[in-house]
């Protein structure tokens, strides 16, 4: 997953807009100085990881905060699950329905039966 999802265009319009900000004099240096926060920014969230995980033991050295978000915690924890599931359900001879075995498969551009009764 990309840090910045930028195209060209926007890309150029950036720094169009810096260089109107800043000046060509001065654009040098803010960039600097972004770049040596955004490392600062950077080791701090690497030590603070370390010490997290230094902290908890090892039982959970392999942990990644990523894995935390709230999307992919329940894709890792309950989506994965389900799909285990499932996939046992369909190598086994256990049919998780009682019509399963009766359903047929329609053909491409076959249509599905059409029951007055039902509807």
């Amino acid at each position: 997953m990309p840090f910045l999802d930028i195209s060209p265009l926007e890309l150029i319009a950036l720094l169009a807009l810096a260089v109107m900000l800043f000046g060509p004099d001065k654009l040098p240096g803010a960039v600097q100085g972004l770049a040596r926060t955004l490392r600062q920014f950077r080791e701090f969230t690497r030590n603070a990881q370390n010490d997290l995980k230094k902290e908890l033991g090892p039982e959970f050295q392999d942990l990644e905060l990523t894995d935390l978000h709230p999307k992919n915690f329940v894709r890792k924890h309950l989506l994965d699950d389900l799909n285990e599931d499932t996939a046992a359900a369909a190598g086994s001879a256990y049919s998780p329905s009682p019509y399963a075995s009766s359903v047929e498969t329609l053909t491409p551009g076959e249509r599905p039966p059409y029951d007055t009764d039902a509807t």
